[in-house]
């Protein structure tokens, strides 16, 4: 079964464009010529499971030969192992893999990126700290739904894919091995079969021929069940031995090529195979060659004669050169067209020699003997930059509004020119962001009880009610990465107290940091104010994201040509006395803000002139609360706020309820001066202006009738992005 070159494909590319219409003809010929490569297209191939690779190895065992980069990328014919893996399962049409990275992750990560490069789409699964071959299985269990392909990631087995999933399927296994017979049994242990079920592993036994695991698995999605999340968990010492147990575990005979790569001796042997998988005889094809080299994505063959004698080389664009020509044909014979007197080394010249050869700028130098056979290949090893994947963390902290509330929103502000007083508490929501190499995005938050949301990329984030204002703020950015999120905060959403507006501040925020950040603090405010109004359609006032942004207490004025913040620099004493009068109550139930602000507008639409003498008393009292805490004139603090909230009620017939009334009227009779129910209304939390002397009475007060007290402090930075030097 062969596959379709994409190599072939990008010769052609490269090959129409430098003929530049000097041969009209050449574009139609090429095509039919391809059209006879006698392979099948990529669809008709593709294999819908996805593959996991274990990908976090150490090498212990090789280290004097792989000391700078993970087991997984040492150099096989200039190829990294992991490529040759990747490539041995896109050669069978399985294109979806996912990696489990952990030591020296961002090597691996920088290399291959999404995969896209090589044809293939490759998701990373990266564990902070090594969990084991069953622990990292584990760890991928979000992105699997089906069954699904396991490759240890030092071992190298050309089986046929199809063939092991149809035995898998046959069986009706919850977990098939493919296993290998050899007499190498002194670094493996035996495995035995009865009818194809796997009933034992057995210890060591030299010398003997016997079969042994090749490190390829099939699982149904079931096997998750038996691996305990985040613990470091051995799949073949642990887990295996349990499915055995219960009779889930199956063996299928494999008879081809294996090989562990994790012993030095094994190493060269499997570079020795590759080498040797390359050469060509020089009555072979330009479609011989182009085979070889798409399998393997080493971009040259060797041609030998049958003593192995060095006759040449053959590049791709060796072949490219041969296709523009007049007489090219992908079916001529390779003889004709290889390189020939190339630069070689002499198998006994030494290893500075070597490198002055390849300064010369050549990317291949195939080593020989005295007799001109050759015996290696040795590559440039160019280096490629290690990107970083930075974790970011931040906080955006929650905000308490004295006054003004409702003359922030558009239809108001616009026309009359809105004012609000408010500051920031020690409450918050907090995120941390991990930049992937891939282009997958993942949310994951407490705020809701049901999976992580996880797509394939920026394009795929749909509206749902999950998370919306998150992707919202995703989309408004349009960062060209993918993501990880974990999000949590101190109180639920829907209190009052502007969480929806600093989740989206926060994630303005750290994706700017992740992007140019060149955004300063009013655009970030913008940008999470237009993700609800403007892209969600969702109504609601301007203060929220400009206190989360800027922090501590803050005065700010709206018009419908700009926003002006002015940082409120108070004396400590005031700050502290207004801290100590102050209570906040929860009423026992949230609030949806959007719902009461449109009708809210609604009623201002309607019957104008009613609203808009309580909105322009509320904007007066904005301005005398502001003054208040400015001279430290505490003793009109709360007779201020009752009325701020008196006005703000007849806004709107949602703006309170019983329990808020009855709550309300409580504290006014056990010690508070005044207070205000906080965000739009009918429910969140209430905020107490009362006599320090009666704080305990106000509270046993306010819990005996279903009230919740939360203490706080004032907050005076505003949102806070920090980067980690390390994942743990």
């Amino acid at each position: 079964m062969e596959l379709e070159s994409e190599q072939l494909k990008q010769v052609l590319e490269r090959t129409i464009e430098q003929v530049n219409l000097q041969r009209p003809d050449f574009n139609d010929s090429i095509q039919k010529q391809s059209f006879n490569l006698g392979i099948e297209s990529p669809g008709t191939n593709k294999i819908t499971l996805k593959a996991i690779i274990l990908a976090g190895g150490f090498g212990t065992r090789i280290r004097k030969i792989v000391f700078d980069k993970p087991k997984s990328m040492i150099p096989i014919a200039g190829v990294p192992f992991l490529e040759h893996q990747i490539r041995l399962l896109k050669e069978q049409g399985v294109t979806e893999i996912i990696l489990c990275v952990s030591y020296m992750a961002d090597k691996i990560k920088s290399y291959f990126g999404d995969g896209r490069r090589i044809g293939v789409s490759i998701t990373y699964s990266e564990e902070e700290v090594p969990l084991g071959t069953a622990g990292a299985i584990k760890r991928t269990q979000k992105y699997i739904n089906d069954t699904f392909i396991v490759l240890n990631g030092d071992s190298y087995s050309h089986l046929n894919i199809n063939d092991l999933i149809k035995f898998h399927k046959e069986k009706n296994s919850k977990g098939t091995i493919c296993l290998t017979e050899t007499k190498d049994t002194e670094h493996y242990g035996c495995v035995v079969l009865r009818d194809d079920k796997i009933c034992e592993f057995a210890e060591k036994k030299i010398g003997e021929k016997t079969l042994i695991n090749s490190g390829v698995y099939i699982f149904e999605p079931e096997i998750f069940n038996y691996i305990k999340e985040n613990e470091n968990i051995s799949l073949e010492k642990q887990i295996f031995p349990i499915l055995v147990k219960e009779g889930l575990l199956h063996g299928y005979r494999y008879e081809g090529y294996f090989i562990d790569i994790g012993r030095p001796e094994t190493y060269t042997q499997f570079n020795n195979d590759v080498l040797n998988s390359l050469i060509l005889k020089d009555n072979n094809t330009i479609k011989d060659a182009l085979k070889k080299i798409d399998r393997s994505g080493i971009p040259f063959v060797v041609i030998t004669d049958e003593q192995k004698r060095l006759l040449g080389t053959l590049t791709d664009k060796a072949i490219q050169r041969a296709l523009v020509s007049d007489s090219g044909n992908i079916n001529d014979e390779i003889g004709r067209i290889i390189i020939k007197n190339g630069i070689t080394a002499n198998i006994n010249s030494s290893q500075e020699n070597r490198q002055k050869l390849f300064e010369t700028g050549i990317s291949h130098l195939p080593i020989v003997d005295d007799f001109g056979i050759i015996r290696d290949i040795e590559f440039r090893q160019d280096e490629f930059t290690t990107k970083t994947f930075p974790i970011l963390r931040g906080r955006a902290p929650l905000r308490i509004s004295f006054a003004g509330g409702g003359t922030d929103l558009p239809y108001f502000f616009e026309k009359y020119g809105g004012a609000v007083v408010n500051a920031t508490i020690d409450k918050y929501c907090y995120a941390t962001i991990v930049k992937r190499a891939d282009k997958k995005i993942i949310i994951d938050s407490d705020l809701i009880e049901e999976t992580d949301i996880i797509v394939e990329s920026l394009e795929d984030l749909k509206y749902d009610g999950k998370f919306d204002i998150i992707k919202a703020v995703i989309k408004l950015m349009k960062p060209d990465f993918g993501f990880e999120l974990y999000l949590y905060n101190d109180i639920p959403p829907g209190r009052g107290l502007g969480s929806s507006a600093s989740f989206a501040v926060l994630i303005a925020s750290l994706l700017n940091n992740l992007m140019d950040g060149k955004l300063n603090d009013y655009k970030i405010a913008e940008i999470a104010y237009k993700c609800e109004r403007e892209e969600l359609k969702i109504k609601g006032g301007w203060q929220d994201q400009y206190a989360t942004v800027t922090g501590g207490f803050n005065f700010m004025e709206f018009s419908s040509e700009k926003t002006i913040v002015y940082p409120l620099r108070l004396k400590e004493e005031v700050i502290n006395e207004l801290r100590n009068h102050s209570l906040l109550c929860f009423v026992g139930t949230s609030h949806y803000s959007s719902d009461i602000h449109q009708k809210q507008e609604e009623k201002f639409n309607t019957n104008g002139d009613e609203i808009l003498v309580n909105l322009n008393r509320l904007k007066s009292l904005a301005i005398e609360i502001r003054d208040s805490l400015l001279t430290n004139h505490l003793e009109i603090f709360g007779k201020l706020l009752h009325e701020s909230w008196e006005h703000k009620r007849k806004l709107s017939s949602l703006t309170s309820n019983s329990k808020i009334d009855i709550l309300y009227e409580t504290g006014l009779k056990h010690g508070a001066y005044g207070g205000r129910l906080l965000g739009a209304g009918n429910g969140g939390y209430i905020l107490f202006f009362h006599q320090p002397k009666r704080r305990n009475e106000l509270k046993k007060a306010l819990e005996k009738i279903g009230g919740e007290i939360t203490n706080f402090n004032f907050e005076f930075d505003g949102t806070k992005i920090w980067s980690v030097k390390e994942n743990f």
